[in-house]
């Protein structure tokens, strides 16, 4: 079964949101592309590259994954998670040398029955989970940046970790189910699946070295968090560490080391982000979103969200409301 839902759900808020939730607030899932292949040795396909993240789960046998313009390939084991951010044009196959052929040719060929896909020459099985995330780039984009070109999750001792693994049997079940409801509940199951890998990405990066994205260092996390919350604040480099109890230099050299930009280019992303999505989620007039998110007129945001988007605001709700699957 391979089929596209466009179903918008937005990470939910929690009291006293840690910084990695916060990192993960607003996050919207617009649409998942999925299918569930059983592929027999030697088998291999090809994805070309797209604008949104992909991702590849093997629940059993073994495999290979190559990324276009990367000399090495990834091996991959049973319970291997592993998600391009960027969508790069990659292929996977049960050994180094197997030919590959395009994946649309491939489901052309061999239409999924009951679910699932069957291709391969007969072989070994491997048993994989495949697809896609449309993602809003505006609310994603600092999530996607921080992350690695490949975000490999391994699996322990060949088998799943157990958030995985529930969640991978969950989804199997409801697709081959096909019953009513199943579109939507499959479509927040994989949601949740990539909301945890994101978070197990996350932690993992989360090493305190001078680029990261910022949760290692306690003051600088809390500096994010408290301009994600009052964002409609007239901040400055100094007020900023004013809150948290450092120097003005002190906070910005801490600040630009943790999470390799300044405090206020950081704050502008994160402003300008939230305007696209009160413009792609609600029916506010321009001059209130720039009221709630630190902008003195409609004239000062439009330039700003121009410049970060390449296009008017207007101009960008307009597209949403006429296609909900386009990203920023």
């Amino acid at each position: 079964m391979c089929c596209e839902i466009g179903m918008t759900k937005t990470i939910g808020s929690i009291p006293d949101r840690d910084s990695v939730s916060d990192l993960l607030f607003g996050l919207s899932v617009t649409s998942t592309l999925y299918c569930i292949s059983e592929m027999s040795a030697p088998w291999g396909f090809r994805v070309a590259a797209r604008e949104n993240p992909a991702f590849h789960l093997l629940s059993s046998g073994s495999a290979w994954l190559e990324v276009d313009g990367r000399p090495e390939q990834h091996r991959l084991l049973a319970g291997d998670l592993v998600i391009l951010p960027r969508g790069d044009a990659h292929a996977v196959r049960d050994a180094p040398q197997s030919p590959v052929r395009w994946l649309e040719r491939i489901l052309a060929d061999d239409a999924p029955v009951r679910g699932r896909l069957n291709h391969g020459g007969g072989g070994a099985r491997s048993d994989l989970l495949c697809g896609g995330f449309n993602i809003d780039r505006a609310a994603a984009r600092p999530l996607v940046e921080a992350l690695p070109d490949v975000v490999h999750l391994h699996g322990h001792e060949g088998r799943a970790p157990e958030w995985l693994s529930g969640l991978v049997r969950m989804i199997g079940i409801e697709i081959a189910a096909a019953a009513p409801g199943t579109e939507a509940v499959v479509t927040r199951l994989t949601d949740a699946l990539l909301t945890q890998a994101l978070r197990q990405s996350l932690i993992a990066l989360n090493d305190g070295s001078p680029g990261s994205i910022g949760i290692a260092d306690p003051v600088v996390a809390r500096a994010q968090r408290i301009m994600r919350s009052r964002p409609q604040d007239a901040w400055s480099v100094a007020g900023i560490a004013a809150e948290v109890g450092l120097s003005r230099s002190a906070f910005a050299q801490r600040f630009r080391f943790t999470t390799g930009e300044a405090p206020m280019r950081w704050l502008t992303s994160h402003r300008l982000a939230r305007v696209a999505e009160y413009l792609r989620t609600t029916d506010l007039v321009l001059s209130e979103i720039a009221r709630l998110t630190g902008y003195d007129s409609e004239v000062s945001i439009s330039r700003a969200f121009r410049r970060q988007f390449g296009t008017a605001p207007g101009a960008y709700r307009r597209a949403r409301r006429m296609d909900p699957a386009r990203t920023a």
